[in-house]
């Protein structure tokens, strides 16, 4: 019920994650670059606490700013009923969020916020800065419930880069630019991706994480067919910039 894409172990091609019911563990596709993709949800340890869970909302994302994508996910059960024929499944499920290690995922849940403690039957989760310091907040949808709007306090610890790229050429969300960045030892790759999660749509603007490092040392952005690749250097930091496809500049 839920999707996404994104390059996770960022070796340059995009991989899968999608959620399923419950019994069915979620799965994370590794992309094998021939293609066919290998289920890892098991062994980088997205695959056990998901065992019982129902998944709907999820994305990947850069919750803290070190430059790796974590991954968050919020559940519930379809059927209200499901808690008078099984003692191991629930109708509200809690969210999870995954810490990307560079080894593998790293259940943070628990030292993640009191909303993490909660349990809730969740139907959509929609990513967004939505006071633009720079750490992307989360909103997730509740079944007959308000929404609950979780505040990103982790992502203001590291520096960072927030770019929206207006595609002219291309289509003009810019779905499918992929931009690459380099900032000291750390050099990362992102996708643009369109939608995510089930029935949400997210800020459109990307927020690269460069961790204490305090200088980005060039930007470069490969637009979709039939566009280019232009490159960006004396960028700024913990701030947000419009790059306009063709124009070789940044505002």
């Amino acid at each position: 019920m839920g999707v996404d894409s994104a390059d996770f172990n960022q070796d340059g091609w995009m991989d899968l994650f999608v959620a399923n019911i419950d019994e069915e563990i979620f799965s994370l596709y590794q992309n094998n670059k021939d293609l066919t993709f290998d289920d890892v949800a098991m062994p980088l340890g997205i695959g056990l606490p998901t065992r019982w869970m129902s998944g709907w909302g999820l994305k990947f994302f850069d919750y803290d700013n070190d430059g790796n994508l974590d991954l968050i996910l919020a559940n519930g059960f379809p059927d209200d009923l499901v808690e008078e024929f099984s003692s191991l499944v629930k109708y509200h499920e809690p969210l999870l969020l995954f810490q990307n290690t560079g080894h593998g995922f790293k259940n943070v849940s628990e030292q993640s916020g009191p909303a993490f403690s909660k349990s809730l039957s969740a139907r959509g989760l929609a990513l967004g800065d939505f006071n633009n310091d720079g750490a992307v907040d989360v909103l997730v949808g509740v079944n007959d419930g308000a929404p609950v709007l979780l505040q990103n306090n982790a992502g203001t610890k590291n520096h960072w880069l927030g770019v929206k790229l207006v595609g002219t050429k291309s289509n003009a969300d810019a779905v499918g630019a992929r931009v690459t960045y380099q900032a000291g030892d750390l050099k990362r790759s992102r996708m643009r991706v369109g939608g995510g999660s089930f029935l949400s749509s997210h800020d459109p603007r990307l927020v690269l994480g460069i961790g204490q490092r305090t200088k980005m040392d060039w930007l470069e952005v490969r637009w979709p067919q039939p566009g280019g690749t232009e490159r960006f250097t004396k960028l700024p930091v913990d701030r947000y910039i419009t790059i306009v496809e063709g124009l070789g500049k940044w505002k």
